[in-house]
């Protein structure tokens, strides 16, 4: 564990960023990465020199979280782009992801490969919060399925049918970890990576791929017109623009950040 995560509570991401500056601000002599959060020039020369291999996108990120520890109010002039979404899954790669979860090899095989497509397909959970997750984290209330989300995007979460039902059977029988509960290392690129990369399938099929699985749910949601608020909080998003990237795959959702904040007011 960093040493700013337990210093500060931060997230995995957001102590790995500040890791990254404070090293290139004692490297470039510029003090403390405290003060040097204030300095917008610091933030800036830090993306320009010390990230100079990232992509677009990561610049980006990094610029969001430094902005965001230092509470430094000054705008860039120079913005990069942010990630494309990925494509969501359709109705028929859905279906032929569940039946490729139902006929796994393994009893423990299958329930790995639901417990995946219900809660992220289902509830848009990231891969980390996938690996934390455990049974008694999924509740029913009022007769609906819903995920108790911790980590650093708290929140509750509805799962969308048909998942739910199934999620709340799986739970039943694991009160403990509910995503392969032996694994004794909870990291989440390499537990959610090796169990979708064991999944047997046929060539031709459609992948398991944890970016898709959230695209589908939040995607699913613009479709349905579920008030943008609400969809926020669901998947754990900020700021409404952040949708945008999503809304391109969905025909009628709003086409700006403008237009999502108008809708965002409205809903």
């Amino acid at each position: 564990m960093s040493r700013y995560t337990q210093m500060a509570g931060l997230s995995q991401r957001d102590a790995s960023v500040l890791g990254r500056f404070g090293a290139f601000c004692a490297l470039e002599g510029l003090g403390s990465p405290t003060s040097a959060l204030r300095d917008s020039a610091a933030i800036e020369a830090f993306l320009a020199i010390g990230c100079s291999g990232l992509m677009p996108h990561s610049l980006g990120t990094y610029r969001s979280v430094l902005v965001r520890l230092g509470g430094c109010t000054c705008r860039s002039t120079n913005p990069f782009p942010g990630s494309r979404a990925s494509r969501p899954y359709n109705s028929f790669e859905v279906a032929a992801l569940w039946s490729m979860a139902q006929h796994q090899p393994s009893s423990l095989r299958i329930a790995n490969a639901k417990v995946a497509l219900a809660t992220m397909v289902g509830a848009g959970l990231h891969p980390g919060e996938l690996a934390e997750l455990c049974g008694q984290d999924v509740q029913s209330r009022r007769g609906q399925c819903r995920i108790v989300v911790g980590g650093a995007r708290p929140r509750t979460v509805r799962v969308r049918a048909p998942y739910g039902q199934e999620l709340l059977g799986l739970a039943k029988r694991e009160k403990g970890y509910l995503f392969r509960p032996g694994a004794r290392v909870r990291s989440a690129k390499n537990l959610i990576g090796e169990v979708c990369a064991a999944l047997v399938r046929d060539h031709d099929e459609v992948a398991l791929s944890a970016r898709r699985a959230r695209s589908t749910f939040i995607c699913a949601h613009l479709r349905a017109r579920t008030p943008l608020h609400m969809l926020c909080a669901m998947a754990g998003i900020v700021e409404v623009e952040s949708l945008l990237r999503y809304a391109r795959h969905v025909e009628g959702a709003p086409g700006s950040k403008a237009a999502l904040r108008a809708e965002a007011r409205r809903s």
